[in-house]
């Protein structure tokens, strides 16, 4: 039998809904693949849209023979260049109704979230991103969807050996599958290959052959499939990267909507490099600074 109590329904006028104090941000993937790549040549392009690059061959040698005029060698040297066309951007507008109403930041809140989504395009969109080019290296061992292997990974070292790609300045960037893949192989994570085992903190915190590591769930993008992905071991000379403008903040108010318009753009683009090999008058570069590391 009822007694008349006061209950949440007869009290629900009185019962407050409270918003938190702050914002649960969506995640974010880790964006530095930009800065493992090479970008030395971003201070030549402060005007234009296009930087030639030429190469310098190693010269030939003769054996000179007695009482006979040697003989000259020249080359016809070679050049690749970058052409950035690319122009990215994350644009709103933010209603003054909107903004004074609001219990949070609005247009702030989402201006400082436009560098990462403008960053996470550069380094993993599949067509205008750098997360395009693994798959068209052409050095790469292992096989999509399958763990990379130790003898996958060293021959990955060997290719870059071959080519004498320098020892510094060598990376591997891998997706979240292939890192797991590397954390089943005790060379990682035993410390009877290294003080630095990944047992304790899960993850690879020495270098992979030589090179070092990085893990970003952006590698999942090439290619669209689940469950594959190809992962970078390669050098810094390998890919180049110029940003001519980084992610820069535009804004203007609209007075017929009553609010701020806010824009916030890159422009950018990116090219795998064809760097001459050691031998001697060689006018043909190759792309041997970079592996493609095919995986989970």
């Amino acid at each position: 039998m009822a007694i008349n109590t006061v209950t949440i329904t007869t009290a629900a006028n009185w019962i407050p809904q409270i918003w938190a104090q702050e914002l649960s941000d969506a995640s974010q993937a880790w964006t530095g693949l930009s800065d493992l790549v090479d970008r030395s040549y971003e201070d030549d392009l402060s005007v234009g849209d296009t930087i030639e690059i030429p190469d310098a061959s190693n010269p030939a040698v003769r054996f000179k023979t007695a009482d006979t005029a040697g003989t000259y060698s020249n080359v016809t040297e070679t050049l690749q260049n970058i052409v950035v066309n690319l122009q990215a951007y994350c644009a709103f507008l933010v209603e003054d109704i909107a903004e004074v109403q609001s219990k949070y930041a609005v247009r702030s809140t989402y201006t400082g979230k436009t560098t990462y989504s403008l960053m996470s395009v550069v380094e993993g969109d599949l067509t205008s991103g750098l997360a395009g080019l693994p798959d068209n290296f052409s050095q790469n061992v292992g096989t999509l969807g399958t763990d990379p292997t130790t003898d996958n990974l060293i021959r990955a070292v060997q290719y870059l050996d071959d080519a004498n790609v320098p020892e510094d300045g060598r990376f591997f960037y891998m997706s979240p599958g292939t890192h797991a893949a590397l954390l089943k192989q005790a060379v990682f994570t035993s410390e009877d290959y290294t003080t630095k085992g990944a047992i304790g903190t899960g993850r690879i915190t020495g270098t992979v052959y030589g090179a070092t590591p990085h893990v970003s769930s952006l590698a999942n993008a090439n290619p669209a499939a689940a469950g594959q992905s190809y992962s970078w071991f390669c050098h810094k000379r390998g890919v180049a990267l110029i940003i001519q403008r980084a992610p820069s903040i535009h804004t203007n108010y609209d007075v017929l909507n009553i609010g701020m318009g806010v824009s916030v753009d890159v422009i950018y683009n990116f090219i795998e490099r064809l760097i001459l090999p050691a031998t001697l008058a060689s006018t043909t570069p190759n792309d041997n600074f970079n592996v493609a590391v095919a995986g989970p």
